[in-house]
Protein backbone atom coordinates (compact mmCIF):
# COMPACT_ATOMS: atom_id res chain seq x y z
CA UNK A 1 0.00 0.00 0.00
CA UNK A 2 2.95 2.18 0.43
CA UNK A 3 4.13 1.56 -2.71
CA UNK A 4 1.17 2.69 -4.52
CA UNK A 5 0.88 6.14 -2.63
CA UNK A 6 4.48 6.52 -3.43
CA UNK A 7 4.00 5.87 -7.50
CA UNK A 8 1.24 7.94 -7.43
CA UNK A 9 3.16 10.60 -5.97
CA UNK A 10 5.48 9.87 -8.91
CA UNK A 11 2.84 10.42 -11.21
CA UNK A 12 1.78 13.39 -10.27
CA UNK A 13 5.31 15.37 -9.94
CA UNK A 14 5.77 14.01 -13.19
CA UNK A 15 2.58 15.29 -14.93
CA UNK A 16 3.34 18.50 -13.00
CA UNK A 17 6.54 18.68 -14.96
CA UNK A 18 4.76 18.14 -18.42
CA UNK A 19 2.33 20.92 -17.84
CA UNK A 20 5.15 23.24 -16.47
CA UNK A 21 8.24 23.02 -18.26
CA UNK A 22 11.63 24.09 -16.95
CA UNK A 23 12.65 27.42 -18.30
CA UNK A 24 15.44 28.75 -19.78
CA UNK A 25 16.96 30.92 -18.60
CA UNK A 26 18.32 33.80 -21.87
CA UNK A 27 18.91 37.39 -22.54
CA UNK A 28 15.68 38.51 -22.19
CA UNK A 29 14.61 36.54 -18.89
CA UNK A 30 15.04 38.95 -15.76
CA UNK A 31 13.38 42.10 -18.58
CA UNK A 32 10.53 39.41 -18.88
CA UNK A 33 9.98 38.30 -15.43
CA UNK A 34 9.28 42.14 -14.51
CA UNK A 35 6.92 42.91 -17.64
CA UNK A 36 4.97 39.98 -16.18
CA UNK A 37 4.89 41.53 -12.55
CA UNK A 38 4.32 44.78 -13.68
CA UNK A 39 1.41 43.61 -15.85
CA UNK A 40 -0.22 42.45 -12.72
CA UNK A 41 0.21 46.54 -11.56
CA UNK A 42 -3.79 47.24 -12.14
CA UNK A 43 -6.02 49.55 -10.78
CA UNK A 44 -7.15 47.55 -8.26
CA UNK A 45 -3.81 47.31 -6.74
CA UNK A 46 -2.23 50.41 -6.95
CA UNK A 47 -6.01 51.73 -5.35
CA UNK A 48 -5.07 49.22 -2.41
CA UNK A 49 -1.48 50.28 -2.00
CA UNK A 50 -2.67 54.13 -2.02
CA UNK A 51 -5.49 53.04 0.25
CA UNK A 52 -3.20 51.80 2.48
CA UNK A 53 -1.34 54.68 2.87
CA UNK A 54 -3.92 57.14 3.10
CA UNK A 55 -5.35 55.08 5.85
CA UNK A 56 -1.19 54.75 7.52
CA UNK A 57 -1.04 58.59 7.63
CA UNK A 58 -4.35 59.21 8.78
CA UNK A 59 -4.18 56.74 11.47
CA UNK A 60 -0.57 58.44 12.68
CA UNK A 61 -2.42 61.95 12.16
CA UNK A 62 -4.85 61.17 14.51
CA UNK A 63 -2.81 59.43 17.26
CA UNK A 64 -0.76 62.84 16.83
CA UNK A 65 -4.27 64.77 17.74
CA UNK A 66 -5.21 62.47 20.45
CA UNK A 67 -1.39 63.30 22.15
CA UNK A 68 -1.94 66.97 21.45
CA UNK A 69 -5.12 67.24 22.74
CA UNK A 70 -3.93 65.26 25.75
CA UNK A 71 -0.84 67.26 26.62
CA UNK A 72 -3.20 70.24 26.06
CA UNK A 73 -5.58 69.44 28.61
CA UNK A 74 -2.92 68.59 31.31
CA UNK A 75 -1.96 72.04 30.98
CA UNK A 76 -5.33 74.02 30.51
CA UNK A 77 -6.23 73.71 34.07
CA UNK A 78 -2.91 75.80 34.67
CA UNK A 79 -3.96 78.75 32.71
CA UNK A 80 -6.52 81.50 34.29
CA UNK A 81 -9.92 81.55 32.36
CA UNK A 82 -10.60 83.50 29.57
CA UNK A 83 -13.57 85.72 28.74
CA UNK A 84 -15.24 82.77 26.79
CA UNK A 85 -14.72 80.21 30.16
CA UNK A 86 -16.31 83.05 32.22
CA UNK A 87 -19.60 83.24 30.16
CA UNK A 88 -20.03 79.51 30.30
CA UNK A 89 -19.66 79.00 33.68
CA UNK A 90 -21.99 82.40 34.15
CA UNK A 91 -25.22 80.41 32.39
CA UNK A 92 -28.03 81.54 35.05
CA UNK A 93 -31.09 82.42 33.78
CA UNK A 94 -31.18 85.73 36.01
CA UNK A 95 -28.40 86.82 34.27
CA UNK A 96 -29.14 86.36 30.49
CA UNK A 97 -30.86 88.68 28.50
CA UNK A 98 -33.53 86.88 27.01
CA UNK A 99 -35.22 87.20 30.69
CA UNK A 100 -36.05 90.38 29.66
CA UNK A 101 -38.75 89.05 27.07
CA UNK A 102 -39.80 86.29 29.31
CA UNK A 103 -41.57 89.33 32.01
CA UNK A 104 -45.07 89.63 30.65
CA UNK A 105 -45.44 93.33 31.82
CA UNK A 106 -42.06 95.00 32.73
CA UNK A 107 -42.59 98.05 35.25
CA UNK A 108 -41.29 101.38 32.74
CA UNK A 109 -38.47 101.82 35.31
CA UNK A 110 -37.31 98.28 34.39
CA UNK A 111 -36.90 99.13 30.62
CA UNK A 112 -33.22 99.58 29.20
CA UNK A 113 -31.31 102.05 27.54
CA UNK A 114 -33.10 102.83 24.43
CA UNK A 115 -36.28 101.32 25.08
CA UNK A 116 -39.73 103.54 25.20
CA UNK A 117 -43.67 102.73 25.64
CA UNK A 118 -46.13 103.93 23.74
CA UNK A 119 -47.20 106.51 26.38
CA UNK A 120 -44.59 108.88 24.99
Amino acid sequence: MVMDDEGGLDALFQRYRAACPDVEPGANFMPEVWRRIEARHSFRFVFERLGRSVMAVSAALCLLLLVLNLLSGSSAHLMAPTYMDALMADHTAEKTYYTEAIRTSPAENQLPDGFWTDDR
